[in-house]
């Protein structure tokens, strides 16, 4: 799988250009330069969503009411032309999704650009709370697998819509049934055990996996959510109006080789190479699911490893289209300079 081309418009600081993709693609550029957003907009049209917006509209250039990011995708002897709108609507994103100009749903979207990103932020993964982490399995899951995406989608609408019952029973606002209680319990039951059952597998697939760059192990501490463990917390969960149990509630924690908490123990170096190993054994878990080689997206990562882990990195994963952001030309190894099928563009 390979993007061919990227056209922004009033995206970010980007307000119209068009990027063409070799093999291996390296932006050099100051960090005002809009390098970051370059991949930033190539996982919208991943994940149909940004990895940096705190919310969608954040990314439409000021002075603008939307912003259009399209990409020409090659997959095998298929070519695919991808498209993200987001525009401005009474203070709220709409989003719109295309695929060869026909207009699909967010859930249809997504994988048809399988993506994984590297950058310094990831260490959030590591040191940030919970939900966070629950992300990073989530970003996993819904490229990789159709049904998982369909079932947290079908979880988090019920999670919602039942926090919003126990809400409004406990205020005395409105009366629910024990039926109307029961047929949200059984979407948030059935679909959570999904999303559990794919977590888990993903889980296991890191800590069975060769581990080329750093030992590690991920403690999976689940919140199982079933008929009886929702009438165990039936009481607290009236009283604090929030669904206790399920996969909202998720914990990971990575272990070093002596079991112990890298988010503890672990010097920054030691959580640096604890996601780099993890990001690369996710690439191999979507190949493995999908059948199709995802590109890599590398922001800043020459600042974040020293070179002979950096080589290790691009030695694992020879096959796989590349794109590189970083500050410095300096900062680009020697085994770039003048080769066939890199290319290098100065912002």
């Amino acid at each position: 799988m390979k993007i061919l081309s990227l056209s922004l418009n009033t995206f970010r600081n980007h307000k119209k250009r068009k990027f063409s993709f070799a093999q291996v693609t390296i932006f050099i550029g100051k960090n005002t330069s809009g390098k970051t957003s370059i991949l930033e907009a190539i996982t919208f049209l991943s994940h149909g969503k940004s990895f940096k917006a705190e919310k969608d509209f954040d990314v439409i250039s000021e002075g603008s009411d939307f912003s259009r990011i399209e990409g020409e995708i090659r997959e095998e002897q298929d070519s695919k032309k991808l498209a993200v709108i987001v525009a401005l609507l009474n203070e709220r994103a709409s989003k719109k999704y295309l695929v060869n100009n026909v207009s699909r749903r967010q859930n249809d979207f997504i994988s048809n650009l399988l993506t994984v990103l590297f950058t310094p932020e990831d260490l959030e993964i590591i040191n940030d709370s919970p939900s966070v982490r629950r992300g990073y399995l989530n970003s996993v899951l819904v490229q990789s697998e159709r049904e998982y995406r369909l079932a947290l989608n079908i979880y988090e609408k019920a999670l919602k819509r039942r926090n919003r019952m126990l809400y409004l029973t406990r205020e005395g606002k409105k009366f629910f049934t024990s039926d109307e209680f029961e047929y949200w319990d059984n979407l948030v039951i059935e679909n959570g055990q999904t999303v559990t059952r794919f977590r888990q597998e993903f889980i296991d697939y890191v800590n069975n996996s060769k581990k080329e760059i750093f030992e590690l192990s991920i403690r999976y501490d689940k919140s199982t959510i079933s008929r009886a463990r929702l009438d165990q917390y039936k009481e607290a969960e009236m009283a604090s109006a929030k669904t206790l149990v399920g996969p909202q509630r998720d914990e990971i924690i990575f272990e070093n080789i002596d079991g112990k908490s890298i988010k503890e123990f672990g010097s920054r170096g030691e959580q640096r190479l604890t996601v780099f190993q993890t990001k690369l054994i996710e690439t191999l878990f979507i190949i493995e699911k999908t059948n199709q080689t995802p590109v890599l997206l590398l922001d800043d990562i020459f600042s974040e490893l020293d070179e002979g882990n950096i080589v290790k990195v691009l030695d694992l994963l020879p096959h796989h289209q590349v794109i590189i952001t970083t500050t410095h030309e300096e900062f680009i190894p020697k085994r770039f300079e003048n080769k066939e099928g890199v290319s290098i563009i100065e912002l």
